[in-house]
């Protein structure tokens, strides 16, 4: 989840401004779009919240669960949604930490649908990160807004007040693309290279593909395996590049991932797959198997390398594969995933491919 083990400075500094306020619009008219698992909201005393993470949906609801403040407040309220899937005029503040390091388009389409969701009086407050361009996208906050003002700072975030929304303007930036085919219900946009495929701002590798998934793809199409008839697992499948490929050959897909707006991406890239809004496939029944299992694991929470995430994801893939099954997973070269894959119970074949590695791990038949 975002910034973990830790509350980044930014959401933070927003937590403490949104405590303890009088003059605060009504929890029903505040909407907390940061994807922060509801940490302002909580810090509030209450608002509406839209959460792309599957994992971080399950925290605020477990938080609940377990009576830890503020999170009773809001989990009532909390549900898996992007920041455009907000009603237009529909809140009196909005609160946004646009994620600089998934790209510009997805810093301006937080921004675009903040000035659509809110009154024509109400302000939105944004976090932005200085080492990621706040300067640059505070000034094309200007777009959406006729007043945008630094609020408040801290370590190397900015909080910046934003209001005199713009909704017209936020309409035509939260449009899709020339030429996307209906239904445009987004801002979709067409991936460089992959014929046919659209992606939502926000989801992994949305521009063009990706160099890893490009060497397992290629690995993938000398191997040469006959799709059709296998259950195949494309874990964290981003916009769908992988499960495409299996499904076009008559693969029984099933594609997880984490983030809500590559899980919409990939179910309109790949309709035949079973594509889900899951952590690492936490919804699977716990015997439930594959023959193929294909991954390439993040390894980064925000800016920060968390090389616990990919090997989280290494011992899944193994983990669900049926006996003799196979897992395929590309890595960057240096990151340690080799013990980690025997560790499992898999016989492993490395594969160098420039920058990249790309395992191959046969999960044996009596483990």
């Amino acid at each position: 989840m975002r910034g973990h083990p830790d509350v980044p400075d930014g959401l933070a500094l927003l937590a403490a401004l949104l405590a303890d306020r009088g003059d605060a619009p009504p929890p029903d008219r505040r909407l907390d779009a940061t994807g922060a698992f509801g940490v302002p909201a909580r810090a509030a005393g209450g608002g509406r919240v839209l959460e792309r993470s599957a994992a971080a949906l399950d925290a605020l609801r477990r938080d609940a669960a377990a009576d830890r403040p503020g999170a009773r407040a809001v989990a009532a309220h909390a549900a898996a949604g992007l920041p455009w899937d907000a009603a237009p005029g529909g809140a009196d503040e909005v609160w946004i930490a646009p994620r600089a390091d998934l790209g510009t388009r997805a810093v301006h389409a937080d921004l675009a649908a903040a000035a659509r969701a809110l009154t024509p009086d109400g302000v939105a407050l944004a976090v932005l990160d200085r080492d990621r361009g706040a300067k640059r996208y505070a000034r094309d906050a200007g777009r959406w807004f006729g007043t945008v003002e630094r609020l408040a700072k801290r370590g190397r975030a900015d909080v910046v007040r934003l209001a005199d929304p713009r909704p017209t303007a936020a309409d035509d930036a939260l449009a899709p693309a020339p030429g996307v085919p209906a239904p445009a219900d987004g801002p979709w946009a067409p991936v460089e290279g992959a014929a046919g495929a659209l992606a939502l701002p926000g989801t992994y590798a949305a521009a063009k593909l990706d160099p890893g998934t490009a060497h397992l793809l290629a690995a993938l199409e000398a191997e040469g395996p006959t799709w059709r008839g296998l259950r195949v697992l494309d874990l964290g499948c981003g916009w769908g590049p992988l499960a495409r490929f299996a499904a076009a050959d008559g693969g029984d897909v099933v594609a997880v991932d984490d983030d809500l707006a590559a899980v919409r991406s990939a179910r309109r890239n790949v309709p035949t797959a079973d594509v889900r809004h899951t952590d690492l496939g936490a919804d699977l029944a716990t015997d439930d198997r594959f023959d193929v299992v294909l991954a390439n694991p993040p390894f980064h929470v925000g800016a920060g390398v968390r090389t616990a995430l990919g090997r989280a994801f290494v011992r899944t893939a193994v983990h669900r594969l049926a006996p003799g099954g196979t897992a395929w997973i590309v890595a960057n070269a240096d990151l340690p995933y080799e013990a980690e894959t025997e560790a499992a119970g898999a016989a492993l074949e490395v594969r160098p491919a420039g920058a990249f590695k790309v395992l191959r791990a046969r999960r044996r038949s009596d483990r």
